[in-house]
C-alpha cells in the first residue's frame, strides 16, 4: 500500500507558495489535463500543463528559449547536437517537452536526464510565477487533448514539486534577493571602481561575462556558483553603483520550422522571414485575410505573424514583440478598441503603429481615442496594405497623425 506524506515545508510563512500550491492541488483533484495560466502586462503567458491531474511541464515566461537551451546544457549536453537529425516539430506552447520526447525515443537522452529537464523547467516557471504573483492580473484554465497519459516522458508529484519551490524560494527571499528577478542580466556601469575593488584575474572574467548579455541565471553556470550567492555579490556591486541590472531579451530565431499553417479559430500563422525583417503582426478573425495578407508582406521582406483569436492576441504581442500592428474593428469577445487599448498601456508598445480595420469614420475618430494610428477599410488592396506599412515603418518615424490612404 503506498502512503501519501504530505510536503514538509511551512506554507504558511509564504503566501504566495501557498496559493500555487492551492492551484496545483486543485488541478490535481480535478484530473487536469490542459494547462494553467498566468498572465501579466509585463511577461509572456506563463503556463504549467497537466495530464490527468499531473503535472509534465511548463512553458512561457521571460526567457523561455534561453531556459530550454541552458536546462539542455545543463543536464543534457549532448542533446543539442542531436535535435537536427530528429523529425521536424512543429511549434506549439509545449514544442520544448514534444523534442524532449523524441530525444529519449532516438536513445539520445536517458529518462533521468529528461526527468531533470522537466523537473528544472517546472521549478523555473513556477518561481517566476510566485515572484510575479503581484503583477498577474488573470488567472485562468485551459483544457485540451495535447498528451496522453502513456505519451509522458515522466510525472513529478506535486509535493515533490512544491518542496522544491519552497526551498528555493526560502533561499532566495532569505538572501535578501526577493526584489531582484534571476532573469535579469548584470553589466558593469563603473569599470575603473571595479577594478580597484577584485583581483586583476577576476575583473578580466568579469568583464568578459558581465556585458548585460548573460542572466544571473546563466552566468551561475557559466561561472561554476551558487546562483544565490552568486546574485548577492552583484546585488552588492550594483547597489554601490558599479553594475547595473538589464532586463534581457529572450532568443530569437530558435523556434521549429512550421512547415504547415496549423487551422482553426485560435491558432496563429507564423510565416518565416529573415532574422533582421520588421515584424508586423496581424489579429483578425478571418483565417483567408490573414493568409492573403501574410502571403503580400512577406513577399515585399517583412516578418508576417497573425492569430484568428483575439483573447490570445494581447498574449501573442508580448511574446512575438512586432514593429507594426493590424488589428480588426469587429471580433468576438474582445473588440479591436479593446485590444488597441491594451496594448497601448504597455510602455513597449507605446509608439508602436497600430492600424484597425475599419468601416466609416465615425470608426476612424473612436480608434484615434483608444490610440490607434490610422484605419482601413476592408477590403484591401495589396498596394493600399503595403503603403500603409512603408509609410510607417520605411520613412523617418513619423509624428501621429489622422493621415489617411485613398481608399478604393
Amino acid at each position: 500500500m503506498t502512503v501519501s506524506v504530505e510536503p514538509q515545508v511551512h506554507l504558511s510563512q509564504f503566501p504566495v507558495i501557498q496559493a500555487l500550491s492551492q492551484h496545483l492541488e486543485r488541478a490535481r483533484k480535478q484530473h487536469l489535463t490542459g494547462s494553467l495560466n498566468f498572465d501579466t502586462l509585463h511577461l509572456p503567458r506563463m503556463r504549467l500543463f497537466f495530464v490527468a491531474g499531473r503535472m509534465v511541464w511548463a512553458g512561457g515566461g521571460m526567457h523561455r528559449y534561453r531556459r530550454w537551451r541552458r536546462l539542455l546544457k545543463q543536464f543534457c549536453p549532448q542533446a543539442p547536437a542531436k535535435i537536427s537529425s530528429l523529425p521536424p516539430t512543429q511549434e506549439s506552447l509545449y514544442w520544448e517537452y514534444e523534442v524532449l520526447g523524441k530525444l529519449v525515443e532516438a536513445g539520445h537522452v536517458s529518462r533521468d536526464q529528461a526527468r531533470e529537464v522537466i523537473l528544472g523547467n517546472l521549478i523555473e516557471v513556477l518561481f517566476d510565477i510566485a515572484q510575479a504573483s503581484r503583477l498577474i492580473e488573470r488567472f485562468s484554465r485551459t483544457e485540451t487533448r495535447f498528451l496522453a497519459v502513456e505519451n509522458a516522458i515522466t510525472f513529478v508529484p506535486l509535493n515533490e514539486i512544491v518542496i522544491c519551490l519552497e526551498l528555493q524560494w526560502r533561499t532566495w527571499c532569505d538572501a535578501h534577493l526577493a526584489p531582484y528577478s534571476p532573469n535579469l542580466a548584470p553589466a558593469i556601469s563603473q569599470p575603473e571602481m571595479l577594478r580597484n575593488q577584485v583581483r586583476p584575474e577576476t575583473f578580466e572574467k568579469l568583464t568578459q561575462l558581465l556585458k548585460g548579455e548573460y542572466s544571473l541565471r546563466e552566468l551561475a553556470i557559466l561561472m561554476g556558483q551558487d546562483l544565490d550567492r552568486l546574485s548577492q555579490s552583484m546585488i552588492a556591486y550594483e547597489q554601490q553603483g558599479l553594475l547595473e541590472l538589464r532586463a534581457t531579451r529572450d532568443l530569437e530565431g530558435k523556434k521549429p520550422v512550421v512547415a504547415e499553417p496549423p487551422s482553426g479559430p485560435s491558432s496563429g500563422i507564423v510565416v518565416p522571414a529573415s532574422d533582421t525583417a520588421k515584424k508586423i503582426f496581424c489579429v483578425d478573425d478571418s483565417p483567408t485575410l490573414c493568409q492573403q495578407m501574410g502571403k503580400v508582406l512577406t513577399e515585399a521582406g517583412y516578418n508576417y505573424s497573425s492569430t484568428q483569436d483575439p483573447v490570445k492576441a494581447l498574449q501573442l504581442v508580448i511574446e512575438e514583440k512586432p514593429d507594426f500592428i493590424f488589428i480588426d474593428l469587429i471580433m468576438p469577445v474582445v473588440s479591436g478598441y479593446e485590444l488597441c487599448s491594451q496594448i497601448r498601456r504597455m510602455e513597449a508598445f507605446k509608439e508602436t503603429p497600430i492600424v484597425l480595420f475599419s468601416g466609416n469614420a465615425l470608426d476612424n475618430l473612436r480608434s484615434k481615442m483608444v490610440g490607434a494610428d490610422d484605419t482601413l477599410t476592408k477590403p484591401i488592396a495589396p498596394k493600399q496594405l503595403l503603403a500603409t506599412v512603408d509609410a510607417w515603418l520605411k520613412t523617418e518615424r513619423p509624428v501621429r497623425k489622422s493621415f489617411r490612404l485613398a481608399r478604393r
